[in-house]
């Protein structure tokens, strides 16, 4: 039983430190395919740093609605019976 415990929990660590790695590789993407896009377009920058404040909310947006949902499975169980 315990070998099992930590057989799971090896693996959401291992799905976690999964999911951290492409998240940080998409955001380096996103980032680089920005940087490279604002060279040809002529933006102020205050809009500049607004797009990326809007953006940066709707990740936290995002990220909160995932964390709140994992905390609403748990609470409600299993609802197949």
């Amino acid at each position: 039983m315990a070998e099992t415990n930590a057989k799971k929990s090896i693996q959401v660590i291992g799905l976690l430190m999964w999911r951290a790695g492409l998240l940080l590789a998409g955001g380096t993407g996103l980032y680089r395919t920005s940087e490279f896009l604002l060279q040809f377009i002529d933006l102020p920058t205050q809009l500049e740093v607004g797009i990326g404040l809007i953006f940066s909310g709707v990740v936290v947006f995002m990220i909160a609605m995932i964390a709140e949902r994992f905390v609403d499975m748990r609470a409600e169980g299993d609802l197949t019976q």
